[in-house]
């Protein structure tokens, strides 16, 4: 479709200005066209770049997840072991001193009985000492 268009018309000053105004409108807008293809494609490796590092972080926190459950797991057992640990000194302590208390008491008791079989041998001998003298044998 040609349009006829009067001489005139073309040498109007504000014609003119538009016809500038679109000629630098349609260079910006290829511009600006051409700077979003660029910028969508390298905005996309950016992206995954973040994309790899929240994979990247996800896994980790999973693994210390995971190890801190495990860590859990193995205090509790740790705990329960020393707690058996503690009860079984205990025990074994306190029947000890029961043995320790048993035997002092014997002890004291065989000592008194040692002194009280001294003292009687001692009396034994002086009665039959003073029946000697009395029956005149010494």
């Amino acid at each position: 479709m040609i349009v006829m268009v009067n001489p005139e018309y073309l040498q109007d000053k504000k014609v003119q200005k538009i016809d500038s105004d679109i000629r630098t409108f349609e260079t910006q807008l290829q511009k600006c066209k051409m700077e979003l293809e660029g910028l969508d494609s390298r905005m996309d490796a950016e992206l995954e770049k973040y994309k790899a590092a929240v994979t990247s972080k996800r896994e980790t926190y999973e693994a210390l997840k995971s190890r801190l459950r495990t860590a859990e797991e193995d205090l509790k057992f740790a705990d329960k072991e020393c707690r058996q640990q503690e009860k079984k000194k205990e025990k074994k302590v306190s029947g000890l001193k029961q043995d320790v208390d048993k035997l002092q008491k014997r002890l004291k008791d065989a000592r008194k009985a040692k002194e009280i079989e001294k003292i009687k041998a001692q009396e034994v001998s002086r009665v039959e000492e003073e029946k000697r003298r009395e029956l005149g044998m010494k």
